[in-house]
């Protein structure tokens, strides 16, 4: 556990960061295009490392304590910041579980929380920035139909390893990956659901997570969903 001082733009925040990881001795954080792009496909903030090793995904409380002050003190304040029960903690469990599963994920450098309620971005999580890839919604879009065939096969072969271990992906979508030059899947988004334990209603769980909208048609979605139900029976 560790109290940082950290530079975002050109304001200071400070957070308690739990699970310290090879962080450098001084963290400053900025905006830059690539965290332009990743805000672009996401609901969350993201900070550049000036030597671009660290990308910071700040999520920000969900009230704002002026317009539901009860709401914000009961979630935002004593759930995610005293209990400690943050995105940021809940995202470095999801983590370690993919790579449990054997799944590639970027590095974690840490999780954070700001215990300063005038903080209105109390959750930090402090990843690798992997810097030789792609998102997985643009290199899926620029693909032939065959091309996009092999890429959900791929797909479908790493969700097969997590239901294996139990669990499934609560928002599977194609801009939650990264593609690396070789081809590789890297996971930047881990919310996972465990599974349920009756393995009737195991498929059903997992059918649900594959949706028309987040893999750009039925059509993916069928293949998807056959591609998967061959592999896991």
């Amino acid at each position: 556990m560790k109290l940082l001082d950290i530079p975002f733009d050109d304001r200071r925040r400070r957070y308690l960061v739990f699970h310290p990881s090879a962080l450098p001795g001084e963290l400053r954080l900025a905006s830059t295009k690539t965290t332009a792009a990743f805000e672009a496909v996401a609901s969350s903030r993201f900070y550049l490392s000036e030597d671009g090793r660290l990308l910071a995904k700040v999520v920000p409380d969900k009230f704002h304590k002026r317009h539901r002050p009860l709401g914000w003190v009961w979630r935002d304040y004593l759930e995610k910041r005293c209990l400690l029960q943050s995105d940021a903690r809940k995202e470095y469990l999801s983590l370690r579980i993919l790579q449990d599963a054997g799944l590639a994920t970027p590095h974690c450098h840490g999780w954070g929380v700001s215990l300063n309620p005038c903080n209105r971005n109390a959750s930090l999580l402090l990843l690798e920035h992997v810097a030789d890839a792609r998102m997985g919604g643009e290199v899926f879009d620029a693909l032939g139909e065959a091309e996009r065939g092999r890429f959900l096969e791929r797909l479908c072969n790493e969700v097969a390893l997590l239901a294996r271990a139990g669990y499934a992906h609560r928002d599977l979508h194609y801009n939650n990956l990264l593609v690396k030059a070789d081809g590789r899947l890297v996971w930047i988004d881990a919310h996972v659901r465990r599974l349920p334990t009756k393995r009737a209603d195991q498929w059903p769980a997992l059918e649900r997570s594959l949706t028309v909208n987040k893999l750009r048609g039925e059509r993916y979605r069928a293949q998807a969903a056959s591609r998967l139900q061959a592999l896991l029976h």
